[in-house]
């Protein structure tokens, strides 16, 4: 059964039976009765493939994962988000992870083996760290794209297309609810070689410095693993005789490395140290004490996503930079100091 049986049985022209099929408004509602009729009585079921090879559509994204190793809670969520709003538009979702150096000239990068075909999806959202080489690329190739934007090592690259969380609102929640607690001798520790880590440890510095009181930081990558890294600053901190009452830590992987050196050390937290963190991953809500943190709705970056990605695919021209707000997620590490007890 195919559409020229359609055709023959409306007494109509194949190309009329496709814009029925494709739900074009250029069918008079006469011709539709008689299309749909014909489809009825013959029991035809649109071949949905051939649909979409009409509309040069494969109703197909990709998620690309670019330069980590690992699929973190944080991205496994954002798929989660870019799978349901996918489910809900009939488009299908399918996932690779590729590394790439930010040296590589855009023209040199070997792109990754879904995109060599063209046409084998209609899109791509890209997650992981990315840089703007392979931005450029993916834009001279005219590959419509979103990005997850807080992992952009190029804030300049967050002018369009991409969907990221406020760093600078999470921080400052972090840095005024300690404050708010009582706390005056607070550190920051985060790799700000990281761009993400570095607005997180701006906004820092920018409150403590309006409140009258020093920013204290670790702010170098004293180790590849972040929970390690947060174990090394925080023996660090605690060795050096600096007042120390309470630690932000740019990310709960942090914020536990922080908390098991402080126990090693004999401090308790968080009686003796209070800790928070950033992101509110799931991964940490059986950690004790749970670690209070700063983190947003993760789905809803990746439903944006697949929103600003079908809007492009579909034919949109409009091109936005979306930026939801975070919120303080109480936990059990943080509580005032000994002196305002």
């Amino acid at each position: 059964m195919n559409i020229r049986e359609v055709a023959r049985r409306a007494k109509v022209g194949i190309g009329t039976v496709s814009r029925v099929l494709n739900n074009q408004q250029s069918v008079s509602p006469t011709l539709r009765a008689r299309v749909m009729k014909a489809m009825e009585d013959l029991n035809y079921v649109p071949n949905v493939h051939a649909q979409r090879m009409w509309k040069g559509r494969t109703n197909s994204i990709c998620f690309i994962l670019s330069n980590r190793d690992l699929l973190l809670s944080l991205h496994a969520h954002i798929i989660h988000g870019v799978e349901d709003f996918c489910a809900m538009n009939s488009y299908s979702v399918l996932f690779t992870r590729f590394n790439y150096s930010p040296e590589t000239k855009p023209e040199d990068i070997e792109m990754p083996p879904i995109l060599r075909t063209p046409g084998f999806v209609d899109g791509v959202i890209l997650g992981g760290v990315n840089y703007p080489n392979f931005l450029t690329r993916i834009r001279s190739e005219k590959i419509a794209h979103a990005v997850f934007g807080n992992n952009l090592m190029d804030d300049q690259e967050l002018n369009s297309n991409a969907v990221s969380f406020d760093d600078r609102d999470g921080a400052r929640l972090a840095t005024e609810y300690l404050l708010h607690l009582g706390h005056k001798d607070i550190w920051f520790v985060g790799d700000v070689s990281w761009l993400w880590n570095l607005r997180r440890y701006e906004v820092y510095q920018e409150i403590m410095r309006r409140k009258g009181l020093k920013p204290r930081a670790v702010v170098q990558g004293l180790a590849q693993a972040w929970h390690e890294l947060g174990k090394r600053a925080a023996r660090r901190i605690l060795e050096s005789g600096e007042p120390c009452t309470a630690i932000f830590a740019a990310s709960d992987y942090i914020a536990a490395g922080v908390i098991e050196a402080a126990f090693e050390a004999g401090r308790d937290v968080p009686r003796d140290l209070s800790v928070i963190g950033f992101d509110d991953l799931e991964e940490f809500s059986y950690f004790r004490p749970r670690i209070t943190s700063v983190g947003t709705t993760k789905e809803k970056i990746g439903e944006y996503c697949a929103l600003l990605l079908i809007r492009q695919i579909e034919g949109g021209t409009e091109q936005s930079n979306l930026r939801l707000p975070m919120k303080l997620v109480e936990g059990e590490s943080c509580l005032p100091p000994r002196d305002q007890e």
